[in-house]
């Protein structure tokens, strides 16, 4: 049976996760129970790593050029399994100006879903710039992108979402660095934390 992953059912999934209303310091956040069922979600996540961690060296073996490396942080604030792909070349922009590309996979802990994004941020001199994310195909990164989706859907049972379901607004969420009011179904699905 496919599980209905309609905005809807998502919205509705994500307030089981987060207590509608309240900002993360407020009295009685901590101890909600949507908060706690939160907290069980990601241990039980921890617990329960064996296909993520076998999809570490797949993706590995089959991108032998790109550096893979896995920035998972559910023992944080994070509902997702993130991995990185960097592109095997650094392109020299101007004097002092490096730009690193990589592939991104999120894969959320709350829902069999995932999502993919080309991440390019550059380095001047010693300072990161905020990086440039694109959630639509681009040509620099697609057959590597393809690549990488393609082991995540064959390794794991999960699903990609339109980006309109992404990022509709959930008004009454606040996670993470997100305001009451500015937060995004992708936000609580995965991480507000993106780059």
């Amino acid at each position: 049976m496919t599980a209905d992953l309609s905005t809807p059912r998502l919205l509705e999934l994500v307030h089981q996760y987060y207590p509608a209303n309240l900002m993360e310091f407020d009295e009685g956040y901590s101890e909600s129970e949507q908060y706690q069922r939160l907290i069980r979600a990601r241990q039980d996540a921890l617990k329960n790593s064996g296909a993520w961690e076998r999809l570490m060296p797949k993706l590995t073996e089959a991108l032998p050029d790109c550096k893979v490396e896995d920035w998972s942080v559910l023992f944080s604030d994070d509902n997702c399994w993130r991995v990185r792909v960097y592109l095997p070349e650094v392109r020299q922009l101007e004097e002092g100006v490096r730009e690193f590309r990589a592939v991104v996979v999120l894969v959320s802990i709350l829902a069999p879903v995932y999502v993919i994004y080309s991440s390019f941020q550059r380095i001047v001199g010693a300072q990161w710039e905020k990086p440039a994310l694109f959630y639509e195909d681009i040509p620099e990164t697609k057959p590597y992108a393809d690549r990488v989706e393609a082991l995540v859907r064959s390794e794991l049972d999960v699903r990609t979402l339109p980006q309109e379901t992404l990022f509709t607004l959930v008004p009454d969420i606040q996670c993470r660095h997100t305001r009451l009011g500015t937060t995004r179904l992708i936000d609580c699905l995965f991480t507000d934390d993106r780059w």
